[in-house]
C-alpha cells in the first residue's frame, strides 16, 4: 500500500514495520517541548529513506491530491497533535488512527496522562477508522493495558506502542477485512479536557509523594517555577533529606527542589518563551 503516516516518535516500531513492507510517501509530524517522546527518531529514519518529511498541517486541497492524483492508499495516523480535516467530496479516502484509550472513553490529546490522574486502574489502545471528528470512527481493534502502581505514564506509552505494534501487523495482514468489519462506537463520552496546570506544577508546600505522583503521572508535561522562569521537569530524583533553601542551583540545568518531607534534584529544560 502508498501509505501517508502521521505521527511522533511513539509508534516507532510500527512506523518501521510499514516502511519494511508498504510505500511511505511522506511523514507528517511534529515538535512539542512538553513531551517526552519527540519525533527525532523516525524524522532521522525517514530522512535516511528519503522520505519527504513535513511540520505543517496538511490542507484539504493536499489530501484530494494525495488520493485523487499520487495514488495514496491510506493515512496511517498515530500520536500526531492535528485534527486532519477530510474533504468530504473525497470518496476515495481512506484512514486509520491509533488512539490510546479504550474509545469511546477517553478523546483527549492526552489520554494516558489523564486516565492516571484520574486513578484508573486500566487504560488501552484502540484502532478506528480516521473521521474528522476527534477519535470518533468505527473501531477495528481494541486491547486493554493494566496500570500497575509502579508504572510511570512513559512505561503506559511503551506498553501502547507494543500493543499497537502488534495490532497494526493483524490490521495490514488482511486490512480491506478489518476495515469493513470496523464497529460503531458504544456511545459518546465526554471530552478529556487537559488538566489544569495546578496539577501538574510542582511547588514547594507539596509532601514528597505528591511530588512523586506528579511526576509518575505527567513526566516531562510537570512543570516548575524557579526565580520566576518557567521549565519543564526532564528527569527528578526524590530524596527524604531536607535542604537549607528552597531551591539550591547546581548548574544551568540542575536544581535541588524543596518540598514537605525532602527534596527533588531536577533536571530540567526552559519553556520556550517563557520568562
Amino acid at each position: 500500500m502508498n501509505i501517508v503516516y502521521f505521527g511522533s516518535d511513539v509508534h516507532y516500531i510500527s512506523f518501521c514495520y510499514l516502511m519494511g513492507n508498504h510505500n511511505i510517501m511522506a511523514l507528517y509530524t511534529y515538535h512539542n517541548d512538553e513531551d517526552f517522546f519527540t519525533e527525532y527518531k523516525i524524522v532521522k529514519t525517514a530522512k535516511e529513506h528519503n522520505i519527504p518529511v513535513h511540520y505543517e498541517a496538511i490542507s484539504e486541497e493536499e489530501i484530494v491530491k494525495y488520493f485523487n492524483e499520487d495514488g495514496c492508499d491510506l493515512f496511517f495516523v498515530a500520536e500526531y497533535d492535528k485534527i486532519i480535516h477530510i474533504p468530504p467530496c473525497l470518496s476515495k479516502f481512506c484512514g486509520v488512527n491509533i488512539h490510546l484509550s479504550l474509545l469511546p472513553e477517553g478523546r483527549s490529546y492526552y489520554p494516558i496522562e489523564n486516565a492516571m490522574h484520574k486513578g484508573h486502574k486500566v487504560t488501552g489502545v484502540t484502532i478506528h477508522r480516521l473521521v474528522s471528528h476527534l477519535d470518533s470512527g468505527e473501531i477495528l481493534f481494541q486491547e486493554p493495558i493494566p496500570i500497575e502502581t509502579e508504572n510511570d505514564s512513559v512505561d503506559i506509552y511503551i506498553k501502547a506502542a507494543k500493543s499497537a505494534f502488534s495490532m497494526t501487523k493483524k490490521l495490514m495482514s488482511d486490512f480491506e477485512m478489518c476495515f469493513k468489519n470496523a464497529a460503531l462506537q458504544a456511545g459518546k463520552k465526554e471530552y478529556w479536557k487537559r488538566p489544569d496546570s495546578s496539577f501538574f506544577t510542582l511547588r514547594h508546600d507539596l509532601s514528597l509523594e505528591s511530588a512523586k505522583e506528579m511526576v509518575r503521572t505527567f513526566n516531562k508535561m510537570t512543570e516548575v517555577r524557579i526565580d520566576g522562569k518557567a521549565y519543564y521537569v526532564s528527569s527528578a530524583v526524590f530524596s527524604i533529606e531536607t535542604i537549607p533553601s528552597d531551591t539550591l542551583q547546581i548548574s544551568d540545568h540542575m536544581f535541588l527542589y524543596s518540598v514537605s518531607g525532602g527534596h527533588i534534584r531536577l533536571t530540567v529544560c526552559e519553556k520556550s518563551g517563557e520568562e
